[in-house]
């Protein structure tokens, strides 16, 4: 069954399910990402930042990743991709050149990254940091993504990003409207609810994956200010 064939009502009732269980840790990556901006925009690799690559590859069981990565990405972040406030925000359209324009990235990250001493392609994890930072423009890679969409495992992932990213596009360009099925938590985006449906739909909802225990003790540690 393929994302276009699930009515308002299934759709909802599956960003629900997803929030019921992770609703807290979306909270607190939102808080990290939030406040991640300040330092992008002035080309510093804050602590919110590193925060939210290392929450983001433990929480969501993004395996193999180096310690090390925690630094050398942020730090690709924040000083070889420019940074600009409007990035940040709500896209209201989606044309030809989005599934470019998050392609492009995601590769700059990896390459970025690995510049710096990452010693593999992260594209798993550079799409998932990316789309916290600008859940508008970037769709998350993984493979309940792939899976989903139909994507061949055998396909390199640049050319499987590429699919994932036209594939998720184009049904973003359906529901970027104010949908209520998309839920009441931030990031309110097409991109961020269907990264909820295909990791729900795509089998997360019979998986073993658990919540943390208490997500919020990062921002306390950090002493942030969530929105």
């Amino acid at each position: 069954m393929k994302l276009v064939d699930y009515t308002d009502s299934q759709l909802a009732e599956a960003v629900s399910a997803f929030d019921a269980r992770f609703g807290e840790m979306e909270r607190v990556l939102w808080c990290l990402s939030v406040n991640s901006r300040a330092g992008l925009l002035a080309g510093e690799s804050s602590p919110a930042l590193k925060a939210l690559v290392w929450s983001i590859k433990g929480w969501w069981g993004v395996q193999g990743v180096r310690s090390e990565t925690k630094a050398q990405m942020a730090r690709a972040l924040a000083e070889s991709l420019t940074w600009s406030p409007v990035l940040f925000g709500p896209v209201l359209e989606y044309g030809a050149e989005s599934a470019r324009y998050a392609c492009d990235r995601v590769a700059d990250l990896v390459s970025d990254s690995m510049a710096l001493g990452v010693p593999r392609r992260e594209y798993s994890l550079a799409s998932k940091v990316l789309h916290w930072i600008m859940p508008w423009r970037v769709p998350v890679y993984d493979s309940f993504v792939r899976g989903i969409l139909g994507v061949p495992a055998s396909w390199d992932h640049p050319q499987a990003y590429s699919r994932v990213a036209a594939e998720v596009f184009a049904l973003a360009g359906t529901m970027s409207g104010d949908s209520a099925w998309m839920g009441s938590l931030e990031p309110r985006s097409p991109l961020r609810a269907l990264d909820k449906l295909t990791w729900w739909l795509g089998g997360g909802s019979t998986g073993a994956a658990a919540g943390v225990r208490d997500p919020w003790q990062i921002p306390r540690q950090l002493g942030l200010r969530c929105p």
